[in-house]
């Protein structure tokens, strides 16, 4: 099972919380693919400086069916948020000793890494870094979305492809379902993820995440990290964070001209 424990190392991907929403309302022609990404760039940062406090019992489970039969492991784990840190305690194990201590203990305990990580493939999802296309809307669990066709310019350890569904009421992340744009281990000739956030008042939170890996020698292995009910009991009203929400704009708009000036360049 090392390589189990090995392999499943980019699962921490799904352990950071991305908190996006928007002010913005539609004129009469709808904004287009970039644009709704330049939105969503600028309200993620203005939402995740607003939020203060938050507390949770997450769920880790993790089952394995291959080489050496099915084995399966659950971990209940209190999660409190305050002032961009978060502290987890587990609270209970059950199921497989080994995938507790070698995957699901790691994971917790690298969780200020993967939460880094989230963060920057989420920071990285701008129309500098992503080549991305507005193939239509959907309608998820009654929210109105549009829905991005995203792939990376270039391959690294934090781009993904796949889809991207955002709020068209707020310009809120909703669902991200994807594969790493590289294989995170030698272990794993497949790896793919899809992301569910809830709204709790102005936020957005991860709602559950599952990614599936399936191991060169033989066998899948799926995590899933349900996050539970949610006390959000310190929260300053969300306020247009002039500064951030602006340098992010600017930054956008610069890789928006950047980009159009090279193409302009490439035709000629």
């Amino acid at each position: 099972m090392r390589h189990l424990a090995g392999g499943l190392v980019f699962t921490g991907f799904m352990a950071g919380v991305l908190f996006v929403g928007s002010a913005w309302g539609q004129g009469p022609v709808g904004p287009t693919a970039d644009e709704i990404v330049v939105r969503m760039m600028a309200k993620n940062a203005e939402r995740q400086a607003a939020l203060a406090h938050y507390g949770a019992e997450r769920t880790y489970r993790l089952e394995y069916r291959g080489t050496g039969g099915a084995h399966s492991a659950e971990m209940l784990v209190d999660v409190d948020y305050t002032a961009e840190q978060k502290h987890m305690t587990i609270v209970s194990e059950t199921g497989s000793k080994m995938i507790c201590e070698r995957v699901l203990r790691k994971l917790v305990e690298s969780e200020q890494e993967a939460s880094q990580r989230t963060n920057r493939m989420q920071m990285m999802l701008s129309p500098e870094n992503y080549r991305i296309e507005l193939v239509g809307q959907e309608s998820m669990d009654g929210v109105r979305t549009w829905v991005l066709e995203v792939s990376p310019k270039v391959e690294s350890k934090f781009t993904y492809r796949g889809r991207v569904w955002v709020s068209v009421d707020d310009y809120a992340m909703v669902r991200v379902a994807g594969e790493p744009a590289k294989n995170p281990s030698w272990w794993i000739n497949h790896a793919s993820f899809d992301w569910h956030y809830a709204r709790h008042g102005e936020f957005w939170l991860p709602e559950r995440n599952v990614a599936v890996s399936h191991v060169r020698i033989g066998g899948e292995a799926t995590l899933t990290i349900d996050y539970g009910e949610y006390e959000v009991a310190a929260v300053r009203r969300a306020k247009p964070e002039a500064n951030t929400a602006a340098s992010v704009l600017r930054a956008a708009r610069v890789g928006l001209v950047a980009g159009e000036a090279s193409g302009e360049h490439l035709r000629r």
